[in-house]
């Protein structure tokens, strides 16, 4: 259910990207945590290697719009979007700035606890899946598998070069 969920937002926010650039927001169904670590306007930091062995960093900045929850919560940003599931501790960073010209999707999957900021780090080591929009889309459950089931940063680096999927980290700009 989770794959099919991401792959409709992916697609989504793909139209949208490419679109008009009119972006209907609707309100929440209840309001999200203020002691959430993601939030509303917020700017969070993508770095990572592909399994190509290709080396990024970009930066989603959130729109300070109220995120939608489907799920998850829906947080619209200038490159793409952030999904971040409270139930799941789960956030997935979703850059497709690139698309429309033809460009890569990168799709970050972290899973386990993300802090707050207050104290607690907000940065979170994840499973990178990276290439066109239907690929991207095809591979991310076994991301979320993947992210889900190994425990030590070792073997999920060794998993990761194994499946060809690549490593990444989220971090909230400060």
């Amino acid at each position: 259910m989770r794959s099919l969920l991401l792959a409709c937002l992916l697609l989504s926010s793909l139209a949208s990207a490419g679109g008009s650039g009119s972006v209907r927001v609707l309100p929440p169904l209840s309001r999200l945590p203020a002691s959430a670590p993601v939030q509303s306007g917020q700017a969070w930091v993508l770095t990572g290697t592909t399994a190509e062995g290709e080396q990024f960093r970009t930066v989603l900045k959130l729109s300070a719009d109220a995120p939608k929850l489907d799920g998850a919560w829906t947080f619209r940003a200038d490159r793409g979007v952030l999904l971040y599931d409270p139930a799941a501790e789960s956030v997935v960073a979703l850059d497709l700035k690139e698309v429309p010209e033809g460009g890569m999707a990168l799709a970050c999957v972290r899973v386990g606890h993300l802090g707050s900021g207050g104290g607690e780090s907000s940065t979170g080591e994840g499973v990178l899946v990276s290439g066109t929009a239907p690929q991207v889309a095809a591979r991310l459950e076994e991301a979320f598998a993947l992210a889900s089931s190994v425990p030590s940063s070792a073997d999920l680096a060794a998993a990761a070069t194994e499946l060809r999927l690549g490593r990444c980290t989220i971090t909230q700009q400060k």
